[in-house]
């Protein structure tokens, strides 16, 4: 999985402002698995609830490796390092790191909620955020941070100077100064449709993820079996190689047996989404799990009633099995519409449909073209998307035609020319 665009709001309201803010920067930047792209100025506002010092707040935009679970661990571990000890919400604090922002993600429960209700209410959120991004598509919409309408709560939020001035850290980010421009262009369209490799072999994994178009991988007890290693070992291995979503599933049947199983097995890597079957039990366990904060892959759906259920249980993906209902002659490209089309009736369910029991690439074209959110591919229907008749003749004739110029070698072609060129 490639990393992704996260956009952070950073305030203070007690003592050294400026130097908080700053130190929490400089500890986001050399954070394994963040790349710092911009930067707004230093905004002030005024206090609610019960602080009673001004704030200075800012905006900050990164890529990053990292789940939402171990973004949030991350932004709790600087703030811990910047000095904030734990007081009542709404109150002064030394630093405040909250994630506003993840791209193409959309979860609620109470630990995290992404987009964060904040973001388009409060204008010490957004103006900062407009500073620098104000192409930001909003996961769920048609609507940038630019289109969004004035923010109702307001604090007179207004920039006050550049952050880390002068520093290394701010020559490196020039989006800092006060008029930034743009380091990396933002799509004004959704994430495309993410690819998963439905396997628990670490040799297609790696093979698979060297292409870099694997966003993460989907295992079940059958897969495991078959590979015949050490279950847990195994499913960390695979969040160390994708660094991505992926689905591990528990075996238990009942719900307390579930959300035992599943908890633990959050704890082995932030990447792990615990997989639980769609049973009664099974939406239970999704629930208590989700509050927790972990996300949940809804396996072996088979109707779009079902998936209305596990999406009001809080579950982060739903994966109907398509090749199964095909085998039944039951069109399951039609549940993929159906459970898409419900989906976008009710932007409060946050559940991704994962089109699970895909067989061959004409499964692939079609879930993208109904808008499955990922589509979960065994290592030979891979390979397959690649293959045509016509790519191989076409390449062929290409290079049968180039055999017959003077001189074949483009690289030394090229080399000689830069080489002359840089002369002149």
């Amino acid at each position: 999985m490639g990393p992704g665009l996260a956009l952070l709001g950073l305030g203070s309201s007690l003592g050294q402002r400026e130097r908080a803010l700053e130190l929490a920067v400089r500890l986001l930047a050399r954070a394994p698995g963040v790349e710092l792209l911009r930067l707004s100025r230093a905004w002030s506002s005024r206090p609610m609830g019960e602080a009673r010092g001004g704030f200075l707040n800012a905006a900050l935009l990164i890529r990053s490796s990292h789940s939402p679970r171990g973004l949030l661990g991350l932004c709790k571990a600087i703030e811990a390092r910047v000095g904030r000890r734990v007081s009542p919400r709404w109150t002064d604090r030394l630093i405040d790191l909250d994630i506003l922002w993840m791209e193409g993600i959309r979860r609620s429960g109470p630990g995290l909620t992404l987009p964060h209700p904040g973001l388009a209410q409060r204008d010490f959120a957004l103006l900062p955020a407009l500073e620098i991004a104000p192409e930001l598509r909003l996961p769920g919409t048609e609507r940038c941070l630019a289109d969004l309408p004035p923010p109702r709560v307001r604090t007179g939020c207004a920039p006050v100077g550049v952050l880390v001035a002068g520093s290394t850290l701010a020559r490196a980010i020039p989006a800092a100064y006060p008029q930034p421009r743009p380091l990396h262009p933002l799509s004004a369209q959704g994430p495309a449709m993410k690819i998963f490799l439905d396997t628990a072999n670490l040799d297609e994994i790696r093979e698979a993820h060297s292409w870099g178009v694997i966003d993460g991988v989907t295992t079940n007890p059958s897969l495991i079996a078959r590979e015949g290693r050490d279950f847990v070992e195994t499913i960390d291995q695979i969040c160390e190689i994708v660094q991505g979503p992926v689905s591990a599933e528990t075996v238990a049947t009942n719900w307390e047996g579930m959300v035992k199983e599943g908890r633990l097995l959050a704890q082995v890597s932030e990447h792990v989404v615990v997989k639980i079957p769609l049973t009664i039990d099974g939406i239970r366990a999704t629930r208590v799990l989700a509050d927790d904060g972990i996300d949940v892959n809804v396996t072996l759906c088979f109707q779009a009633a079902q998936a209305l259920l596990a999406a009001k249980a809080g579950a982060a993906y739903i994966s109907p099995f398509i090749g199964r209902l095909d085998d039944l002659s039951i069109d399951g490209v039609q549940l993929i519409e159906q459970i898409v089309q419900i989906y976008m009736n009710y932007p409060d369910l946050n559940t991704q449909v994962l089109a699970a029991s895909i067989r061959h690439p004409l499964h692939v074209a079609q879930v993208a073209t109904a808008g499955a959110h990922v589509a979960t591919i065994p290592f030979s229907t891979l390979k397959k998307l690649v293959n045509h008749p016509l790519t191989d003749s076409g390449l062929k004739q290409f290079l049968a035609d180039w055999a017959g110029v003077p001189d074949p070698d483009v690289a030394g072609a090229v080399e000689r020319f830069l080489a002359k060129r840089d002369k002149r």
